[in-house]
């Protein structure tokens, strides 16, 4: 939860006490300093009852460039609330990256037209005392330029059964957006820390260096050394959160051996200091003779809508890709391995129409999903082959499959070929282990970097030697438009009418000859970082193999 400081008419029309603000939200942890800025004479009547009043306490446009230098200077970054036409000019003229609209012009439609028009411009989306029509008035013209709505309550300061807490959810779930709050309870930090707990993104709450003078927002201002205390709890608790998904935490992982019942040797389940529970004791019994292939696919994919549907070869990729992988001799199931939510039934549905084998699993989960299809088909090898991989070689299945057996292995992958050429195979106890170590199961589907990562994993690699070739960094994998081109051109310049006629040499033949290199194409990894494709291939060719066995192609 990111925290604002709102000056808001604390400065008293002096922008000097608007930089002491500044440094004390700065010095107090505050990670965003909101002011609001106005004409007065464009912003409200001169017979309304307050004109006077924000013209004696104005800031002009002048005073507050200082306030954007000082920004730079100390890293607090403003996100500026303009109340007017000419504030909006004056502000949008600096470039920021975030702006707040006040509620005041949730219903004004030239201002909303001209941030309409600032597309790269971020709003904050302030909501007081608005009625849910009014808001998505206001997201009709700027919605996709929202980065989160604001609720709170304007009576200063706000009873608590005002607040109304719960309408963070209603915004989150009505509007799909990140939420925040404007605080104005007389609490320093309770009220913050129930609005982290609620998952608001952001928090802003009014700074001042006195509460004496008794004018505007002194009720429900904090005091820098209160502000600092609220941000400090804000950090301590947010640790709390954890996230978000249940699952056994690293420090839960001793626990887990003493509290859960154990499998003893004459079948019944008791605690016992040395037996294995009962989901590992079933996994222990799967033997190595019985390997599950599962096609990772759904049709979520954006870039590329269903595209494992898309026609390859006069029928949809994942028949194309079924048929394939279905020649190896050594596999004992090869299955569609997809989500059970709504969305993926017509790929559901096609397949079962197809003869192609369906489970259904976790949605997001793919480790969860692989679990799950190993205890099904109570196999002691489980194959991950992703459904956008049409060319994915069974040849290849099969040698893995070998030396994952002879060489009890946990994991075997295949150097030197094409991404979409190869699978991944795992011990399902490997998998079970990896998955309890797993800080997050949900961002399973970078299974493999995890596994890299992972220096108690028994790891084998097959090498395939091509005519002195190296061919990891061409793509066969099917993820845009042009992929699905590029594999439909290997797969007509190999005079073959389908993919599952084309042996491995053909298809690294056509590859070698057709494909371009990806070397500075990048790769998405957990927790929004990024990776360059030649340094995750270089990665794995130099990963601490047990056991490396080479394939001529």
């Amino acid at each position: 939860m990111k925290i604002i400081a709102e000056s808001a008419y604390n400065h008293m029309g002096d922008v000097e006490e608007v930089l002491r603000l500044m440094r004390a939200a700065r010095e107090a942890g505050a990670d965003y300093f909101t002011m609001q800025i106005m004409d007065p004479e464009i912003f409200s009547d001169r017979a309304y009852q307050k004109h006077q009043l924000y013209k004696d306490y104005n800031i002009s446009f002048a005073e507050w460039d200082r306030a954007f230098e000082l920004s730079t200077e100390i890293g607090l970054p403003i996100i500026p609330c303009p109340l007017d036409d000419n504030a909006l000019a004056y502000v949008l003229a600096k470039n920021p990256s975030l702006i707040k609209i006040h509620a005041t012009d949730l219903t004004n439609p030239p201002m909303l037209e001209t941030i309409s028009q600032k597309g790269d411009t971020r709003v904050i989306l302030e909501t007081q005392a608005a009625t849910n029509l009014e808001i998505r008035f206001a997201l009709s013209y700027i919605g996709s330029q929202v980065e989160a709505i604001l609720t709170g309550y304007s009576n200063y300061p706000t009873e608590f059964e005002d607040i109304n807490l719960n309408s963070l959810d209603f915004l989150k779930t009505e509007y799909e957006c990140a939420t925040g709050l404007a605080d104005h309870s007389p609490t320093t930090f309770e009220i913050p820390i129930m609005a982290l707990a609620k998952g608001a993104a952001y928090l802003e709450k009014h700074i001042t260096l006195t509460r004496n003078n008794r004018k505007f927002d002194w009720q429900v201002s904090l005091y820098p050394e209160e502000f600092a205390v609220m941000v400090n709890q804000v950090k301590l608790f947010r640790k709390a959160l954890g996230n978000g998904v249940k699952h056994p935490v690293k420090n839960e992982l001793p626990h887990r051996d003493v509290l859960y019942k154990k499998v003893l040797p004459d079948g019944t389940i008791k605690r016992a200091d040395s037996a294995p529970t009962f989901i590992a004791h079933e996994i222990e019994s799967f033997g190595m003779d019985r390997a599950v292939v599962g096609i990772i696919a759904r049709l979520k994919s954006q870039r590329l809508p269903k595209k494992v549907l898309a026609d390859l070869g006069g029928q949809p990729l994942i028949k194309s890709l079924y048929d394939n992988i279905s020649q190896s001799e050594k596999a004992s199931d090869i299955t569609l391995a997809t989500s059970t939510l709504p969305e993926d039934n017509d790929l559901a549905t096609y397949c079962e129409a197809n003869d192609i084998p369906v489970f259904r699993g976790h949605p997001i989960s793919v480790i969860d999903r692989l679990l799950e299809l190993a205890r099904h088909t109570k196999s002691g090898i489980v194959f991950r082959v992703t459904g956008d991989n049409p060319f994915t070689s069974p040849v290849l299945i099969d040698q893995m499959i070998d030396l994952i057996r002879d060489e009890n292995l946990d994991y075997v992958r295949v150097n030197n070929v094409p991404f979409g050429v190869s699978a991944e195979a795992f011990s399902t106890a490997y998998l079970w282990d990896l998955y309890l170590r797993l800080e997050n199961p949900m961002t399973s589907e970078y299974l493999t970097w995890y596994v890299l990562k992972d220096d108690k994993a028994r790891l084998g690699c097959i090498d395939v030697a091509y005519s002195g070739s190296d061919l990891s960094l061409k793509n066969l994998s099917v993820d845009y438009p042009i992929d699905i081109e590029r594999a439909r051109e290997v797969l007509a310049s190999s005079g073959k009418a389908k993919v599952a006629e084309m042996s491995l040499s053909e298809v690294m033949r056509q590859v070698e000859g057709l494909i371009p290199d990806v070397e500075d194409a990048e790769m998405k990894l957990p927790l929004g970082e990024k990776i360059r494709i030649s340094d995750y291939i270089k990665a794995w060719k130099e990963a601490p193999f047990l056991i490396r066995r080479t394939l001529e192609a």
